[in-house]
């Protein structure tokens, strides 16, 4: 059996009413074992992860950007072998002569 650290911090904090119900619904729909823990998981992950603040949000849309603009460029290489790999029709044709 694994030995756990000993807690021996408190932190409290005041909810109203609402917001006490909507985190005892959120933690029943987690699965959380109590309030307490699922408090203690979500603001140890909160500090592990970062605070989603503007520069967090920025990496992610530029990652995101960047992958975009590589399946794009990916997927116009493989359009451009298929229509190679066909035979040319007065249709298809037609069709590269609106593009050029």
């Amino acid at each position: 059996m694994p030995v756990l650290k000993r807690r021996s911090r408190i932190v409290s904090f005041r909810l109203s009413q609402e917001e006490y119900d909507a985190l005892k619904d959120t933690c029943v729909a987690q699965g959380a074992r109590s309030i307490s823990d699922f408090a203690r998981s979500a603001a140890c992950r909160l500090a592990r992860d970062g605070n989603g603040s503007d520069e967090t949000l920025q990496a992610a849309v530029l990652t995101l950007q960047e992958r975009v603009e590589e399946l794009d460029r990916e997927l116009k290489r493989l359009a451009h072998l298929l229509e190679a790999s066909q035979p040319a029709t007065p249709e298809k044709k037609s069709k590269l002569a609106k593009f050029a």
